[in-house]
């Protein structure tokens, strides 16, 4: 009777809920799918198409943009605008460059074109005419009667020569020189050829269809109208207030819908199977399972599992067995782990930091850790067996590296494996290990074991680092540095083997050249000072200075020093940067190329393999890798400038132009391309005095020249010689000359024999 129960309440229970859910997921996919299916592809239309309209008035912005920015900044248009200058040809050429310049680097320009009011000419890429000569006159005319219009230009056609073939363009001009143009104008001609591929680029034809047209109504794309069997029903219509522009878009016809109508039958038929697969596998999968589970009805309550067992709702009855036994796995699981695994680590970074506890040997058996640990000493009849302990802290280099292979979970694993090896290795050696990870990067192995002599303990402690290396380097691909800890043979002396374990790989750069370093090995004195070295750095920059090739020798021997003393890690890379700092700040200025290795990607680059290197041979490999290329920038900036020629022409220009007010080292590093820091460093170099020093004298004395022979003003001569106010001129003067300007005049005194350096 039970079973026919269950049978009945399972089989009746969500059948009926099936068939009715089906059914209706069924017809409601006919209603919902069409209207889904347009309302997507109308929002995936509308956003195609603004994207399109957005590109295409961006890209016209930043023609207009560059073209603008370019005519504000550059000097060349106002000379030529001028049409004033000594040099006109030069001016002319120098013009064209920068129009060629801007054409060239955006492909959707057509041609660019200046026409100037003073003698009413064209200047074209092709050079200069006359505007009566010009192609595109009737334009320019137009244009010159309505100088206030903004914006783009309908669809026109154009050329620049007279035989030249007309293509479609926009355009749209401005006066210049910026921003209120009262000398010429300037023409952008944007080709509608190229801004035709930009919009074929950025749809398919074989499922939509797009139509532009300008504000007159010309076709922009395509070239000609579609026809009824390419132009579907139009979904989208934009309008571009700056191209003035309208884009319709919408699907071709018998695309989308058709696709998705056949894939509605296709649905309705998989539907139908289904719902037939379905019935029958509920009736056949219903029979089958419901044996199982009174067999568990029996044991459960047999054992009394599922505590009331007059309960006569089966699957409640089970989940609570089964919950009951859950609960007890999880306590016994979490309890285990707590008592091995999370306790093991504990009392591991307890050992090696010092916290010894009483019942440390307990605690070791608790954990199965050295279960033939041994008192202090053991006493036979012919010898006595000396216990050793020693900690071996293994360092994964290149850590970055290392995490950026896999995921989390994986470096978890690689990580366990790496403490099982290390422990599997150490028992190779006759001896016992217990390994942890001690920080993301570092593991630590405790190593004990029993031996007659200290030699032949230091032999199988360098035996095995050794081995652990090439294993985990040939295995696992991973480079690992190991720093070994002095030998103590008190259980509770290991933390000071952990501690120079830590010394140990402080030493990696220059004792560690196999990747193990040796706390035996480690200078035992005093160590090294580094500020001892700053003599061989200074040298070094001084020679590289004055472009002696003996820099390479002092750095060779900067570094052999630091190998041989030796020097920790960290004392290593202070050194490396506090050379680069000096080079750097001793060459900042020489050229942009030179600056721009000084304190760039290759400078980074260079710190970061200094950073990673394992030996002392790979760091000096990086620096003077680096330092060469820097040596080579700096003879070519060397030799590429002649100083004596540069600096009389400096001096030359400022005595002849020491009145202008705006004379600086920002105006000189425009004038001669250097820049305003090598400015002043070259007149301290050449004529050994400042360049502010230099200007003000060359102004003193002509203004001691006027006040001494004119009855200018002193408003008017502080003008004349440089000043704007004869407030910061009289201030001047007085702190250089010694009197006021007045004063000077009043007293009668002579301009004092001057003669530049």
């Amino acid at each position: 009777m039970l079973f026919k129960n269950w049978y009945r309440r399972l089989l009746l229970s969500y059948f009926p809920i099936f068939l009715l859910t089906v059914s209706i997921l069924i017809f409601l996919s006919f209603l919902v799918i069409n209207e889904i299916s347009r309302q997507e592809t109308a929002k995936a239309d509308r956003i195609s198409t603004g994207y399109m309209k957005d590109t295409l008035e961006r890209s016209v912005s930043e023609v207009e943009l560059d073209i603008l920015s370019d005519l504000e900044t550059s000097n060349v248009y106002r000379l030529f605008l001028n049409n004033d200058q000594a040099d006109r040809t030069a001016v002319t050429y120098q013009t064209i460059d920068r129009l060629r310049m801007l054409e060239n680097n955006n492909e959707l320009i057509a041609s660019i074109y200046m026409y100037r009011d003073a003698d009413q000419r064209i200047l074209t890429l092709h050079g200069i005419k006359e505007l009566s000569a010009f192609a595109d006159r009737d334009f320019v005319q137009k244009a010159l009667q309505a100088p206030e219009q903004r914006g783009w230009s309908s669809v026109r056609l154009f050329a620049e020569m007279s035989n030249d073939p007309k293509q479609q363009v926009i355009t749209m001009y401005k006066r210049v020189p910026l921003p209120f143009g009262d000398q010429g104008l300037v023409v952008i001609n944007i080709s509608v050829y190229a801004m035709q591929q930009t919009i074929a680029s950025m749809f398919n034809p074989q499922v939509s269809f797009l139509e532009v047209h300008d504000a007159s109504g010309l076709p922009i794309y395509p070239a000609t109208a579609l026809s009824e069997a390419e132009h579907g029903k139009t979904l989208t219509t934009l309008h571009s207030d700056r191209l003035g522009w309208t884009f319709e878009s919408g699907i071709r016809a018998g695309q989308l819908f058709a696709w998705v109508s056949v894939i509605s039958y296709i649905w309705i038929l998989i539907g139908i199977f289904v719902v037939g697969v379905s019935i029958v596998y509920i009736i056949y999968i219903t029979r089958k399972n419901y044996k199982p589970i009174q067999v568990m009805m029996e044991r459960i309550e047999s054992l009394q599992l599922g505590g009331e067992s007059t309960r006569k709702d089966e699957l409640s009855l089970i989940d609570h067995a089964l919950e009951s036994l859950i609960e007890q796995t999880i306590d016994y699981e979490q309890q285990h782990h707590e008592n091995l695994l999370i306790r093991r680590r504990r009392l591991f970074m307890n050992w090696i930091e010092g916290e010894y506890p009483e019942s440390m040997q307990q605690e070791l058996h608790n954990v199965h850790i050295f279960n033939e640990y041994v008192p202090a000493s053991i006493h036979t009849d012919s010898y006595t067996e000396v216990p050793y302990y020693a900690v071996i802290v293994a360092e994964i280099k290149d850590y970055d590296a290392f995490r950026e292979k896999g995921n989390v979970q994986e470096h978890n694993t690689l990580k366990l494996a790496l403490t099982n090896v290390f422990q599997e290795l150490v028992q190779q050696e006759g001896l016992q290990g217990w390994s942890e990870w001690i920080s993301v990067r570092r593991a630590g192995i405790i190593i004990y074991g029993i031996d007659e002599e200290e030699r032949q303990w230091n032999r199988r402690l360098f035996a095995l680092a050794a081995n652990s290396r090439e294993w985990v380097e040939h295995n696992l691909h991973l480079t690992i540095t190991l720093g070994t800890g002095v030998t103590v043979h008190d259980i509770s002396e290991v933390h000071q083997s952990y501690e120079s374990a830590l010394q140990s790989l402080g030493y990696s750069l220059t004792l560690g050249r196999d990747g193990i370093v040796m706390y035996s090995d480690l200078p035992q004195g005093r160590e090294q000072e580094s500020y001892r070295y700053l003599q061989n750095i200074a040298d070094l920059v001084k020679a590289f200075r004055l472009t002696q090739e003996v820099w390479r020798d002092h750095l060779k021997q900067m570094l052999d020093r630091a190998e041989n003393e030796p020097l920790r890690d960290e004392s290593i890379r202070s050194l490396v940067l506090s050379l680069l700092q000096m080079l750097s700040r001793e060459l900042e200025g020489m050229s942009e190329p030179l600056d721009l290795l000084l304190t760039g990607d290759t400078a980074n680059w260079t710190i970061e393999s200094i950073a990673e290197a394992e030996t002392i041979e790979e760091v000096y490999h990086a620096l003077h890798q680096y330092l060469d290329q820097v040596y080579a920038h700096y003879v070519e900036a060397g030799e590429s400038t002649n100083y004596h020629a540069l600096i009389g022409e400096m001096k030359s220009y400022i005595e002849d132009h020491f009145a202008n007010p705006d004379l600086s080292l920002n105006h000189l590093s425009e004038r001669f391309n250097v820049t305003p820091k090598h400015v002043s460093h070259l007149f301290k170099a050449e004529l050994d005095i400042k360049f502010i020093d230099f200007l003000v004298q060359l102004r003193l004395h002509r203004a001691e020249e006027l006040l001494s022979s004119t009855e200018d003003t002193i408003q008017n001569i502080a003008i004349q010689v440089g000043y704007a106010n004869s407030i910061t001129f009289g201030r001047v003067f007085k702190r250089i000359i010694g009197v006021t300007p007045g004063d000077y005049r009043k007293l009668k005194m002579k301009p004092a024999s001057y003669e530049p350096k």
